[in-house]
């Protein structure tokens, strides 16, 4: 099965807490959650940059709620 969507990658990585939007940090550097894709990660556009790269939802990454609190942490 091919992820196609963000729904996919919550569901196949177990990963309820994932959003659009969401604010992450992603190897010490800050983004937010654009999309997921078909390697079952996440697009993330990290501050300051004008595209989304892939990355693992895994690796090296903390989430974070609307109000700036850690949900999740992975480093």
């Amino acid at each position: 099965m091919a992820a196609n969507s963000l729904k996919d990658v919550k569901i196949m990585r177990g990963m309820p807490f994932l959003k659009r939007g969401m604010r992450v940090e992603v190897d010490g550097k800050m983004g937010v959650v654009t999309s997921g894709n078909r390697s079952l990660n996440i697009n993330v556009r990290l501050d300051g940059e004008k595209h989304s790269g892939n990355c693992h939802p895994k690796w090296k990454t903390r989430y974070f709620d609307k109000e700036g609190n850690v949900i999740a942490d992975y480093r």
